[in-house]
């Protein structure tokens, strides 16, 4: 793989944290942009790290390698504040990341 920038900080929402929150805000009387997203942010490298310990294996980081999907993308967390001052919450990235990748992990070792 090709990752240009490992330690870049980027932030994710869940899709059935989403999809609540969506419907929270069927019946709420609010304007504007509002922002939904986990708490908190993780780097590639901290994905990578996670993997490699699991499973054993190295990842193979190389310049002539595929471009990563995330390959130029810019450092970035959301801010739900205003989500939250109308009385949703999202769930901390780092409460939920790892069973996920535990979960792709086995899909593809088994």
């Amino acid at each position: 793989m090709n990752i240009d920038n490992l330690n870049c900080q980027m932030g994710f929402v869940f899709s059935d944290e989403a999809g609540k929150f969506l419907a929270f805000l069927a019946d709420k009387k609010f304007n504007g942009a509002i922002n939904g997203g986990s708490r908190g942010t993780i780097s590639i490298n901290e994905i990578i790290n996670y993997v490699e310990n699991k499973t054993g294996k190295k990842a193979v980081i190389d310049i002539s390698g595929e471009n990563a999907p995330y390959n130029g993308e810019p450092e970035y967390s959301i801010n739900a504040d205003k989500a939250n001052s109308i009385g949703f919450e999202f769930s901390s990235l780092h409460d939920r990341i790892y069973e996920l990748l535990d979960n792709y992990i086995k899909l593809l070792c088994n």
